[in-house]
């Protein structure tokens, strides 16, 4: 039963880190459609609403993702570096992954929150540095943390079997 439990979250953690990168790259594609003037590296755009709504909605189901993962896959992480070395490798691949997914979920909030929020004023245009690709950027890491957070979870279910089959074993 505990297999199927893991099996449905990890593909509900998938199915989140999907749809959320989907969004980023429709947020991507939306801001493209508006108009813009580029001088060097000085660019104006037109604000964009549905950019800005598909790629705050991107970073908040991003988040969720990892939020349930985290909660789902428990601590797996080694604290010390000698509990790291004498941990189970399905503990040190939890940790490992565990330390990728929070890495990569920075990354690609902050590239889909700094793609979108331009798109929140409702100006006429408004000038600044080109942020090319911010949105559809973090969009792809959203698939990426997809492959970290199932690698993550896995190895944290095997590694709580493993802690409860040692915990049941008798003590010889």
């Amino acid at each position: 039963m505990a297999r199927v439990e893991a099996v449905v979250i990890c593909l509900l953690v998938l199915a989140m880190d999907v749809a959320a990168g989907v969004l980023g790259v429709h947020a991507e594609k939306a801001q493209n459609q508006g108009r813009n003037l580029r001088i060097l590296f000085i660019e104006c755009r037109q604000p964009v609403r549905r950019a800005y709504e598909l790629g705050i909605a991107a970073a908040a189901v991003l988040a969720a993702a990892h939020a349930i993962a985290n909660v789902a896959g428990g601590c797996a992480c080694a604290c010390s570096g000698d509990k790291l070395r004498r941990a189970s490798p399905n503990r040190q691949m939890a940790s490992f992954a565990l330390v990728l997914t929070w890495m990569v979920l920075v990354v690609a909030l902050a590239l889909l929150v700094l793609g979108a929020l331009p798109n929140a004023k409702r100006k006429l245009a408004e000038c600044g540095v080109a942020r090319h690709r911010f949105l559809s950027i973090g969009g792809v890491l959203c698939f990426v943390h997809a492959l970290f957070c199932a690698v993550y979870y896995a190895s944290a279910s095997a590694a709580a079997r493993e802690d409860r089959r040692a915990g049941a074993a008798p003590h010889a």
